[in-house]
């Protein structure tokens, strides 16, 4: 079964994602969001503010909404 790439704001609260794409932004390289990255969307703040990740289990970051919509993830299952 073939689990569908979204992008990471319209990505479920509380669901493990896989990294599949991100935008060639040196900040995300930076803080850990590389393709092949494990996220958990922790929270998404409402009317169009940040989503809130933990990055490999490890730490927490606040992606906003401009930005979170450029990175395609996928279910952590699919991998």
């Amino acid at each position: 079964m073939t689990h569908p790439v979204v992008n990471l704001y319209e990505a479920g609260r509380g669901d493990s994602y896989q990294v599949a794409s991100v935008p060639n932004i040196g900040l995300l390289d930076n803080i850990g969001l590389r393709v092949g990255t494990r996220v958990k969307v922790q929270s998404r703040y409402a009317l169009g503010g940040p989503v809130l990740l933990r990055v490999e289990g490890a730490y927490a970051v606040a992606i906003g909404k401009d930005i979170a919509t450029q990175i395609a993830v996928r279910s952590a299952a699919a991998s």
